[in-house]
């Protein structure tokens, strides 16, 4: 691969993880019910609107699922890999091992998401633990996962124990994700 196509593979893969990130955090804050009135959540909302408000005349809301940006999400991460795999000179995918990888890729992202917002969160939970817009969405987006977890888990002095069990449970859920992915393309193929 030349260097001028490893440099558009970095820059469009870039685009789309940033585009995509973006709109799995605006599903995600509605999902769980998050400050729409955070300067954050503003934000994103003024940012993914532009895609999503034409959607949603197609696609309706119910209760708390916005379908418009899962399938946005899809839509760019199947146009992403299609970009990737022509870039790369394999030229196009097939079409069904293309919707299997982007459902892995997808869902890999948001574990990833989520071991990465749980770390954020941790840490702000030792450094900053006053009020700030952007730690009061990190915890709102982080409390769906380690609600559960504290029910769970026995009080231990003060020492919260559930970051560590979720982290365990993410590191799980990619490793399955990672092997289920390889046998339904050694299937495939």
């Amino acid at each position: 691969m030349s260097a001028m196509s490893q440099i558009l593979n970095l820059l469009l893969g870039t685009f789309f993880s940033l585009c995509i990130g973006v709109l799995w955090v605006r599903f995600l804050l509605q999902l769980v019910q998050a400050d729409f009135y955070n300067p954050i959540s503003q934000l994103i909302v003024k940012l993914t609107a532009p895609v999503l408000n034409p959607l949603r005349q197609i696609l309706p809301t119910r209760k708390n699922w916005d379908i418009a940006p899962l399938v946005m999400i899809v839509l760019l991460q199947l146009l992403s890999m299609t970009l990737m795999a022509m870039l790369s000179g394999h030229g196009t995918l097939p079409p069904l091992l293309l919707v299997f990888g982007a459902i892995f890729q997808l869902m890999l992202m948001v574990t990833e998401f989520y071991f990465w917002l749980l770390i954020v969160s941790v840490v702000l939970s030792w450094i900053s633990p006053g009020y700030s817009p952007f730690g009061a969405l990190v915890n709102q987006l982080a409390e769906p996962v380690l609600a559960p977890l504290r029910r769970i888990l026995p009080p231990m002095g003060g020492l919260d124990l559930s970051p560590i069990v979720a982290f365990l449970a993410i590191q799980v859920i990619q490793i399955l994700l990672r092997a289920t992915s390889g046998q339904v393309l050694a299937l495939m193929y």
